[in-house]
């Protein structure tokens, strides 16, 4: 029995940080950041590598 209620509570618990982390990405201005971020990135990237 304790074993269930300690799988219920896991779960749970797993569930509520899955839905901060999903919530937590889904605004458009953080998405513009962190597409911003990417593109600076990768041009620094490409102008490293470059031959």
């Amino acid at each position: 029995m304790t074993f269930i209620l300690f799988l219920i509570i896991f779960f749970c618990f797993q569930s509520f940080v899955l839905f901060c982390c999903v919530a937590a990405g889904n605004d458009p201005a953080s998405q513009l950041i962190s597409d911003q971020e990417q593109m600076d990135y990768i041009k620094t990237w490409m102008e490293k590598h470059e031959r």
